[in-house]
């Protein structure tokens, strides 16, 4: 059964993860016999939200800890050079477009989205270390796997700019644009961002699953065994992610306007606040839904949960 759980790719003696989680977990798990968690879903796209916002309410505290290591530094990085672009102008002076005021505005809302991808793309790799391990009968802990996710940055990082890099066309578009032609761009650019966004749904969980070598390929032919799910998974991340984020970040103005709470000056600052509250909330829940996404395509893709029985049927797993 060896050959098997190498192709499983998962639970094999060269998973990255198993060295990565060395530790106290990973002795106690060899020790104890583990219980598969992993269960095939009919329903492949709504299955894999629910089982995510399941998974994400009984393990809050882990995924909320681990995404917060990688989220939190982005933010500070995201609000410092934010302030320094709005507090000096000149020396933004036509490095992102206009300059002056709108040059400052747009400039911080190119941050803004780069920050906050990227940041998204390493919760994405930590929450899918901390979904399979748990999803195979393990019970990981936060802290092994930050660090797994931390050495694999550098890949990670290289990823992430190749699976992002049709972007760019539409950051020079905002920056040179007016706003009723971006709009209009903005309507119909939107069905070809999803289909870039769902052949590189899987590249963050490849590689701190299955390795690094060959992680963009093999993430798009896994894609391509379920696409019209994936594509589906997509648009419906983004509208469940888009409503959640609403719904926290207009909470300030909401309770300035009931007449009860008077904010003043402070009202910019918490609705800042809260939109990164909102952003702790809804990267992990989207990353979860999407490691469980990333499992269930392969167990209808591969028969991943028949090969896992198999081999701890007959001894090939350890």
């Amino acid at each position: 059964m060896a050959g098997v759980t190498q192709w499983a790719g998962i639970e094999s003696g060269a998973d990255p993860l198993r060295r990565a989680a060395a530790g106290p977990d990973a002795t106690a798990g060899r020790a104890a016999s583990r219980t598969l968690r992993l269960r095939r879903s009919e329903r492949l796209v709504i299955g894999s939200m629910d089982a995510g916002a399941h998974l994400l309410q009984r393990r809050a505290r882990h995924l909320l800890l681990g995404s917060a290591v990688f989220l939190l530094p982005m933010a500070a990085l995201q609000l410092l050079v934010s302030t320094m672009a709005w507090a000096r102008f000149d020396d933004f002076q036509g490095l992102l477009g206009d300059s002056g005021y709108l040059g400052a505005e747009r400039g911080a809302a190119v941050l803004t989205f780069v920050v906050q991808s990227l940041a998204a793309h390493l919760v994405g790799a930590y929450a899918a270390a901390y979904v399979v391990r748990y999803q195979l009968g393990g019970d990981p802990r936060p802290w092994p796997l930050v660090r797994a996710v931390l050495r694999r940055t550098p890949v990670l990082l290289a990823t992430w700019t190749v699976s992002h890099s049709w972007l760019a066309l539409g950051v020079l578009a905002y920056l040179e644009g007016d706003l009723e032609v971006l709009t209009a761009l903005a309507v119909l650019a939107a069905p070809v961002a999803v289909l870039f966004g769902a052949l590189t749904l899987f590249v963050a969980p490849v590689v701190m699953v299955e390795g690094v070598r060959g992680a963009l390929r093999r993430a798009t032919r896994l894609v391509r065994g379920r696409f019209g799910a994936a594509y589906g998974f997509v648009w419906l991340n983004l509208l469940i992610g888009g409503v959640l984020t609403f719904s926290i970040a207009v909470l300030p103005a909401a309770a300035e306007g009931t007449g009860l709470v008077v904010l003043g000056d402070a009202r910019g600052v918490l609705e800042g606040v809260a939109a990164q509250m909102a952003l702790l909330i809804v990267a992990p829940f989207s990353a979860v839904a999407t490691a469980q996404m990333y499992l269930q395509t392969r167990v209808h893709v591969e028969g991943l949960d028949i090969t896992l029985a198999a081999d701890a049927a007959f001894g090939g797993r350890r």
